[in-house]
């Protein structure tokens, strides 16, 4: 890989920041250069939220860029903010309840049920879990490694629920 650029996003409250920092975290142990940066609303809960991430074999010259060569996308208010910031060729991940179209021309497209996997019908859930099993996904697709995101996942709150979310993103 010499450089992967990659969007996340989603609303608030579905860890959308944490995704980009466990990945973030992930890559840097493993020696990768990493660029996070993330926007969202000044009202979090339920506006979109998009984190971006630079992983690269060598230093990265700018953490900004307007389209990714990845792009997540887990609840359908971020889809229109997103789905026209992913370049040609690229890979278009979507949440099965955020599919709706169109798509872009010459893009990749993988829907997943992400959300409905992981909020376990909590009410109220609005798949926090969800950005977490995108990555074992995107692992699963070879774009980086599940064991570092695994150890990453593997201390802090939620240790159990992350691992799981990484091993079910890696199953779907």
């Amino acid at each position: 890989m010499a450089e992967l650029r990659l969007r996340i996003s989603g609303i608030g409250g579905q860890g959308i920041v944490f995704a980009g920092r466990l990945l973030a975290q992930a890559m840097a142990e493993e020696g990768k250069e990493v660029a996070l940066r993330y926007a969202y609303g000044a009202e979090v809960m339920g506006t979109p939220v998009h984190s971006e991430l630079v992983i690269a074999d060598e230093p990265i010259l700018s953490p900004y860029f307007r389209e990714a060569q990845v792009a997540v996308i887990l609840h359908t208010r971020a889809f229109s903010e997103a789905v026209g910031l992913v370049e040609k060729g690229g890979l278009l991940v979507l949440d099965s309840a955020s599919a709706g179209g169109p798509f872009p021309e010459n893009l990749r497209v993988e829907v997943r049920p992400f959300v409905e996997k992981t909020s376990g019908n909590r009410p109220g859930d609005p798949g926090r879990l969800a950005p977490v099993a995108a990555l074992g996904f995107l692992a699963k697709l070879g774009f980086f490694p599940l064991e570092p995101l695994r150890r990453a996942a593997s201390s802090g709150r939620g240790a159990q629920e992350n691992l799981q979310a990484l091993e079910l993103g890696f199953r779907l």
